[in-house]
């Protein structure tokens, strides 16, 4: 159709049945017969007089907005009868129509004049109702008193990963060098940076096949690799509304030390990232924040569990992959454990880390900061006999799961297959004993 329109008779076919073709067409394919249809004075004559029957029954009304626009008197109607826009037409959500309207002159100061519709019905992509106003000074004025609820829009909650701060960054990056809004960028602008730096895997899909002869580490391993791009989107998540956000970035600063982060690892509920020689892992207040000491347990630099439920470490680089790291280093080692009355509830290799620098208690937690670090004041197990393990030596790096053997709120974790069976046997033997 559209390659026969020079044909008069092609276009005035087309006018006749403008209405069935809105209907019946695919949307992107009605937009571009709009496009072409619209340099001939048949087309216009539709946009202007048949515009509204046009946005109400395509499948998708505000794709159609930017050529009916092409039409100076259609784009005064559309945009004199915003009301309309927004009852009528198909459209998934309110922002895909300010999207629309956003790229045609006069769009901007539609939105803004009619924000708070906007803004009630908006579920999904806010940023498309937010640029806009950065655009006109009505709308900068919007923009200034509705800010948090805005800011909300990108954050509805953790449901069915309902979070994006991704693109909420993206907005905060559009108020650069914009004097009205210098607070608000300087209040978001460093985790728009860091969630940028921190660049994560993509999960690769797998075939049945694949998934059922994998063992079963390299299966939990993929599972928690294909939850680490929400993770990470959950914990920015949490660092734009917390009450410690500043403090938080002058640790995150501090340990940087000029260097760039970069994702390390991931868990069901943390972030692992590194800068240099340091690691930072971020993540949700722990199962039991307050834990057991062992030299065999990685001495943090800091931890801290903060009011907002997160909790916040800082630990020396090691090798995670080392070859040294064995199921039977494993086993050795949740046997020292448990011969010192410590349950590790996640006993796995990946926990596990290479010292590439001596685990040295830091100066300024010696003195009475120390319980900072959340060890518990237990004399069973003294930190003030802290055993320096040195460069080369193995240590657990996740203290989420670390129990005394006492504790009633243990909770156990994956355990890799060695531990599992160790654990078997001793089960089996403790049976046969009472029996």
């Amino acid at each position: 159709m559209i390659e026969n329109i020079d044909n008069e008779a092609v276009r005035k076919e087309i006018a006749n049945q403008i209405s069935a073709i809105a209907i019946l067409a695919k949307p992107d394919e009605l937009k571009k017969l709009l496009d072409v249809f619209l340099k001939y004075p048949e087309g216009l004559e539709v946009a202007k007089n048949n515009w509204s029957i046009i946005y109400n029954n395509t499948n998708n009304s505000p794709s159609v907005i930017e050529s009916l626009s092409k039409c100076e008197e259609a784009k005064k109607d559309m945009l004199d009868n915003i009301k309309f826009l927004i009852n009528y037409g198909n459209y998934t959500d309110i922002s895909d129509l300010a999207k629309e309207l956003a790229k045609i002159e006069g769009g901007s100061e539609i939105i803004a004049e009619n924000f708070e519709y906007f803004l009630e019905d908006c579920n999904i992509n806010p940023q498309y109702i937010a640029i806009p106003l950065i655009k006109t000074e009505l709308g900068k004025e919007k923009l200034k008193k509705y800010f948090g609820e805005i800011k909300d829009k990108f954050f509805p909650g953790s449901h069915e990963g309902q979070l994006y701060p991704k693109d909420f960054f993206e907005f905060i990056e559009e108020l650069k060098d914009i004097p009205e809004f210098e607070k608000e960028y300087e209040d978001y602008s460093y985790w728009a940076k860091l969630y940028n730096e921190i660049e994560m895997p993509n999960p690769e899909t797998l075939d049945f096949h694949t998934i059922l002869t994998m063992p079963r580490q390299k299966q939990i391993e993929t599972l928690i690799l294909k939850d680490a791009i929400f993770v990470k989107d959950l914990e920015f998540a949490n660092f734009v509304y917390s009450k410690d956000r500043d403090e938080k970035k002058l640790i995150f600063e501090k340990v940087a030390n000029g260097n760039k982060y970069k994702y390390l690892s991931c868990g069901s509920s943390s972030l692992i990232v590194q800068a240099g020689d340091q690691v930072v892992k971020i993540g949700a207040g722990r199962r039991k924040f307050q834990l057991p000491y062992h030299p065999r347990i990685m001495m943090p630099y800091f931890r801290k569990e903060y009011s907002d439920g997160s909790c916040l470490e800082v630990f020396n680089y090691g090798v995670v992959d080392s070859a040294q790291i064995t199921d039977e280093k494993l086993l050795e080692i949740y046997k020292e454990l448990e011969s010192a009355g410590i349950v590790w509830g996640d006993a796995r290799k990946e926990n596990l880390l290479v010292l590439t620098k001596d685990n040295e208690i830091p100066d300024f937690i010696k003195g009475d900061d120390f319980g900072i670090l959340g060890f518990l004041n237990d004399e069973r197990f003294p930190t003030n006999n802290h055993t320096v393990l040195k460069k080369g030596d193995i240590v657990i790096c996740d203290l989420d799961m670390l129990y005394t053997k006492d504790d009633p709120n243990y909770e156990k974790g994956y355990m890799d297959e060695i531990i599992e069976t160790y654990l078997k046997d001793k089960k089996r033997e403790k049976l046969l004993e009472e029996h």
